[in-house]
């Protein structure tokens, strides 16, 4: 992400050293990847922007191929819009303070982590962003409160990501991709999602076939944890002693994300499915980073404090819907 840090303490005698020894930790802590890096990598698409928004337009794929006389003329077909979807970046920002008795008494590994912990929160804010517009992204819902921001959390369509009836940009109809249906302690509810995934149209209604390969689940459900780990990892049919394999071995990558915490309880056991194919071909959630984070220190004349300042922009938009699936939300009134 490529942290930019501003100083303005030089020739600053009493200040100076420990700033530059500063600015190295925090490009050494911007440089490390983390568990919240992770979260963002896993559940959407990064990219950097260079405008106060951006605008996404879904494409639907071309017809078939149609028979032809010998000499004559292929037929011709165009690429048909789908659903516009615009989003505007949020700003930022976050200030921690160094004070002059740290300086004093030469506490120099209290202070490396105050600046450490900037780099964390700015990742962590980042991570809480992804999560809480996906997560929040359900049934009537059009927008989430996040950190004093208002985050769009609706598709082209101007329904929610998670929603009983997305519709279509040049047909009629509706298609599903939230459900009520618990996981349990077999595979059957994960095969029906795996394929009414896989038979998802696009905005022509031809079926796009994509094969659903990642299961995110909150961080404080230990019991669906454990089972898919079993699921992804078992040789044999699971929960069982016959002969027959596994079908799923080796099929799925497990997110677990520590920042979702729902409600779980017999009837609420919620999972989000991901194609991760469809992710990137349809554009599916973009998560645009556009000012990463930017820092600037200086020092307060009145205090004498070493005060660092952090600004970032960013933005999270869902441009299609296809890609992804909730399962086992007590809310939705459709099942599989």
């Amino acid at each position: 992400m490529a942290v930019t840090i501003r100083t303005n303490t030089k020739n600053n005698s009493f200040w100076d050293e420990w700033s530059t020894l500063f600015d190295a930790v925090i490009f050494d802590a911007d440089a490390q990847r983390n568990k919240y890096d992770d979260i963002v990598t896993a559940i959407t698409m990064e990219k950097k922007s260079s405008r106060w928004g951006e605008k996404s337009i879904v494409m639907g794929g071309l017809g078939d191929f149609q028979a032809k006389t010998e000499g004559a003329a292929a037929t011709q077909d165009t690429f048909t819009q789908g659903y516009e979807k615009f989003v505007q970046h949020a700003t930022f920002a976050l200030e921690v303070e160094i004070s002059k008795e740290l300086k004093d008494d030469n506490m120099i590994d209290d202070a490396k982590q105050k600046v450490i912990n900037m780099v964390q929160a700015y990742k962590r804010t980042r991570a809480k962003l992804a999560t809480a517009a996906i997560t929040g992204a359900v049934g009537a819902a059009t927008s989430v409160s996040f950190n004093g921001a208002t985050i769009d959390v609706t598709c082209g369509d101007n329904l929610a990501l998670f929603n009983e009836a997305h519709t279509y940009a040049n047909t009629t109809g509706t298609q599903c991709n939230y459900f009520s249906d618990v996981l349990g302690s077999t595979t059957a509810v994960l095969n029906k999602a795996a394929n009414k995934m896989r038979n998802f149209k696009d905005d022509r209604g031809e079926v796009l076939g994509y094969l659903a390969d990642t299961i995110i689940i909150p961080g404080n459900d230990p019991e669906y944890e454990d089972f898919v780990k079993r699921v992804i990892g078992t040789d044999g049919e699971v929960g069982s002693d016959h002969n027959d394999i596994n079908t799923q071995r080796g099929k799925w990558k497990l997110v677990v994300d520590p920042l979702w915490t729902p409600t779980i309880s017999a009837t609420n056991h919620p999972i989000i499915i991901y194609s991760s194919e469809a992710l990137k071909a349809l554009q599916g959630v973009k998560f645009y980073d556009r000012t990463a984070l930017d820092i600037e220190n200086d020092v307060d004349v009145h205090s004498r404090n070493l005060t660092y300042n952090g600004f970032a922009r960013m933005s999270i938009t869902f441009p299609n819907w296809r890609h992804a699936m909730l399962i086992g939300d007590s809310n939705s009134s459709t099942t599989l």
